[in-house]
């Protein structure tokens, strides 16, 4: 049987070195770690994986692979990971920083297991190697991408769009817009699937594309008409601000004149003038799901699967959206518009 001292002989060093090299220490250059992994793949050399699990010892830290991202859904979201595993006993380490790098990094720091917010089109091909090299469990939250090796925690983006169309059916609303991204597929479909569910009445016209430079306009055009939209559905809080933003010269009050459901529930959505009704995961359950998938124990004897589980979204009815009203309409400013009151 090969054994670390044989490769060591063949290299030219000592077996510290070869040990470290075949952890991918980084205190060892990069040419000497290539060396001695190829001369370990030709010599057919098998690590002791039992020597392996003797030598790793528990740490009670989970590294956090965290998005360079604003807004409040990411602050939360990153505050109550960081609380719950506290309650568990454990410490988070965060790294915001590229997703192969960051797991290589976790695994000289010697961390038990690592998550990360997954916020990418695509895996990169590195990150499969890497995480073959990482011992502990690796968890993607948000659920885009499915990678061999990795659980997968997901968020049910159609199903809350799909929500906030019923909501505001059922709350009488016929005519309804819709405010956001054009990328963001998911919720895009859940929207459309809830407008042909609920027979409600949308065009084109009333999507505002918040990566557009014409949003404002776009805004404004749209509610000088009489067959305006009575709710809106905003897919995310940095949309919800820029809307608002874009009603607020046009004289269009929230809930008087239109009402809205926005995606994603933080407490800061309850604290406004108006609370805002929103849809959304809830983020200490997707906290807390997380966790549990990260701490869950193998049976006796047996080998921990991997998990693949959804969060479904909760709809939180607040004063921002209220039952249709057919003889309110939107009140315009003159000045602000050009145009006198409809």
């Amino acid at each position: 049987m090969i054994t670390i001292k044989d490769i060591a002989k063949a290299a030219g060093v000592n077996h510290s070195t070869v040990s470290r090299a075949l952890r991918d220490d980084l205190r060892v250059s990069t040419a000497m770690r290539e060396k001695i992994h190829t001369i370990a793949k030709q010599m057919n050399y098998v690590p002791n994986l039992a020597a392996k699990k003797l030598v790793r010892q528990k740490t009670n830290f989970v590294g956090l692979i965290w998005p360079p991202r604003e807004g409040l859904f990411f602050y939360n979201m990153n505050l109550q990971l960081q609380l719950e595993g506290i309650k568990r006993g454990y410490r988070v380490m965060q790294i915001m920083d590229g997703l192969t790098d960051s797991l290589q990094a976790f695994r000289q720091f010697g961390v038990d297991h690592v998550m990360f917010w997954d916020a990418y089109s695509a895996l990169p091909a590195s990150f499969a190697v890497e995480r073959q090299r990482f011992p502990g469990r690796v968890l993607a939250l948000g659920g885009y991408n499915k990678s061999e090796g990795v659980d997968w925690l997901a968020v049910d983006r159609s199903g809350a769009l799909l929500q906030a169309v019923r909501h505001l059916s059922a709350l009488g609303h016929r005519q309804l817009a819709y405010a956001g991204g054009q990328k963001n597929k998911q919720k895009m479909y859940g929207f459309l699937q809830g407008i042909a569910e609920c027979k409600a009445d949308y065009t084109p016209e009333h999507f505002f594309d918040y990566f557009g430079t014409t949003f404002e306009d776009d805004v404004h055009a749209v509610f000088q008409k009489p067959d305006r939209p009575s709710a809106i559905v905003v897919d995310s809080q940095h949309c919800l601000f820029r809307l608002m933003r874009a009603l607020r010269p046009i004289r269009v009050r929230v809930p008087d004149d239109v009402s809205v459901v926005v995606y994603d529930d933080t407490p800061e959505m309850s604290a406004f003038e108006i609370a805002f009704t929103t849809v959304g995961p809830s983020i200490p359950e997707l906290a807390v799901k997380a966790w549990d998938i990260m701490t869950a124990e193998p049976e006796p004897g047996g080998e921990r699967e991997l998990v693949e589980a959804m969060i479904g979204a909760v709809l939180v009815p607040r004063e921002s959206a209220i039952p249709f009203r057919p003889e309110t309409g939107c009140s315009f400013h003159a000045s602000a518009t050009g145009n006198k009151p409809e």
